[in-house]
């Protein structure tokens, strides 16, 4: 009797599960150094942002750097544009629309700097890509003291945005600094 599968094909359908559990490995073990370097961040922030995207199953490390960045720069761009509605419905209120006018600023400068470290990253320089992470991790940190800076007791109506950005642009910077 003939076995069901051949022989050959049993042993590519192995292959195919051992690469699969290896690259599922990556990013857990990736995950698990961003959040013993990063305890602000958290394995299950870096695992879940990372896994959002479904090239993330099969990516290695290099793999995973483009894609934290990628998903940083969507990000920056989501902000930017909370920012600008939060301008048109805040018109009327200065001291807000200048705090918001800061953070569209800072803003739009990382999602410049989230630009070239793609272009970095994707020619593999990754020195190069660092500093223009870390360039771009300065934008919540900004944003945020637009509002304290300005005596609004630190209410900021992108706490949470810019929270989010932060660890997301730290999960990037920090893979990437493990690649050089």
């Amino acid at each position: 009797m003939r076995p069901l599968i051949p022989l050959s094909h049993t042993t590519i359908l192995s292959l195919l599960l051992i690469s699969s559990i290896a690259k599922a490995s990556i990013l857990e073990e990736t995950c698990k150094s961003v959040a013993a370097a990063r305890p602000n961040i958290g394995y299950e922030f870096c695992a879940t942002s990372l896994r959002a995207d479904p090239g993330s199953s099969s990516a290695d490390l290099h793999g995973l750097a483009v894609i934290a960045t990628r998903l940083s720069l969507a990000d920056a761009t989501n902000t930017e544009s909370r920012i600008n509605q939060l301008m048109v419905v805040e018109s009327k209120k200065p001291f807000l629309k200048d705090c918001l006018s800061v953070c569209s600023e800072v803003y739009s400068e990382a999602i410049d700097h989230l630009n070239d470290a793609s272009r970095n990253l994707e020619a593999r320089l990754y020195r190069e890509a660092v500093t223009f992470l870390s360039a771009a991790l300065d934008a919540p940190d900004n944003c945020e003291d637009a509002f304290s800076d300005a005596g609004s007791g630190g209410l900021s109506p992108l706490a949470r945005e810019d929270e989010d950005y932060g660890r997301l642009a730290d999960v990037a910077l920090t893979i990437t600094a493990s690649l050089g």
